[in-house]
């Protein structure tokens, strides 16, 4: 059986066990990077050597190390299926192991209070200006506020349990389960931002007519666009004369508001519904430029304290 043709086997399976998104991802992977070099080795004839130069060939296209962890990780699946269901006997990625990571770290980019206090301030229109302190003031994920609707939201407590997928159906962008289980979560949200929102609820009670709660909190009876939320913000960043940042980045202030004000990395990991505690350490452990002066000073105190 050739590599392509197990595939064909695995992609059905696929079909069965992932969301869309997740499925799509697969697809791209495979049908751009894997097959067109790897599907007519036959499986079981398939050599470390084989699999060693088409990582070279990967690794010479520039890749970030990220997405060639994702082809390499995309491939153990693959022979890990085939073992499973086939007696394949070795799996050879696993085998040979990961592409070399030469540095790959994506750099964090957020603002500091100040900065987005200068870009809310230029902000003028009350849905995009409720829009874009809830990213800032609760770190969730773009896709997760779109999904919101108005029984989401009680009181203070704001529930996570959905997202917006880039998959559409019947025209409409698909509403799915979160990234991960422990994204699923609840969050509070300050008395400030919940009086905001109460505002625009009232403002949908009063300019539409079937106003109900399966509303979208930010766009009414259909969500907001991400492209026009980003034209949107591009708008005010030049405005404010603030440097231009991802809608994902408010994610990062957000974590960097809580660690500068010294909240414990555990409970940022929960606000942000992170699946591991070292995602969240890994990300912005470089937040906390004055770590090492404590550990420093905690040392030296310890030294010359008397016993």
């Amino acid at each position: 059986m050739k590599i392509k043709e197990a595939y064909s086997s695995y992609l059905k399976y696929c079909e069965l066990k992932m969301k869309p998104q997740s499925l799509r991802s697969i697809k791209s992977r495979f049908n751009t990077y894997i097959l067109p070099f790897l599907g007519n080795y036959e499986i079981d004839k398939f050599k470390p050597l084989d699999y060693l130069e088409w990582q070279n060939n990967m690794q010479n296209k520039g890749f970030k190390y990220s997405y060639l962890k994702s082809l390499h990780y995309a491939n153990i699946s693959l022979f890990n299926f085939c073992i499973n269901f086939y007696d394949l006997e070795k799996n050879i990625p696993k085998i040979v192991g990961n592409f070399k990571n030469n540095y790959d770290h994506r750099e964090v980019v957020f603002w500091d209070y100040t900065d987005f206090k200068k870009f809310i301030n230029y902000v003028d229109d009350p849905l995009y200006k409720a829009l874009f302190d809830f990213l800032y003031w609760t770190g969730c994920r773009l896709g997760e506020t779109l999904a919101l609707t108005w029984k989401d939201l009680n009181n203070d407590i704001v529930n996570i349990n959905k997202t917006i997928s880039k998959e559409y159906i019947n025209g409409a962008r698909a509403i799915t389960s979160p990234k991960t289980k422990k994204s699923i979560r609840k969050i509070r949200i300050d008395s400030k931002l919940g009086s905001e929102l109460l505002q625009l609820q009232n403002n949908y009670i009063k300019n539409f007519a079937n106003f109900n709660n399966d509303f979208y909190i930010f766009g009414g009876d259909t969500p907001l666009s991400p492209s026009t939320i980003e034209r949107k913000k591009n708008k005010y960043c030049k405005l404010a004369d603030v440097r231009q940042i991802r809608l994902h980045d408010f994610r990062h202030c957000h974590a960097s508001l809580l660690l500068s004000n010294n909240i414990p990395i555990t409970a940022i990991a929960n606000r942000l519904g992170h699946s591991d505690i070292n995602t969240t350490l890994n990300t912005y452990s470089h937040m906390l430029p004055e770590d090492e002066k404590r550990v420093i000073n905690t040392l030296n105190s310890l030294k010359f304290k008397t016993i």
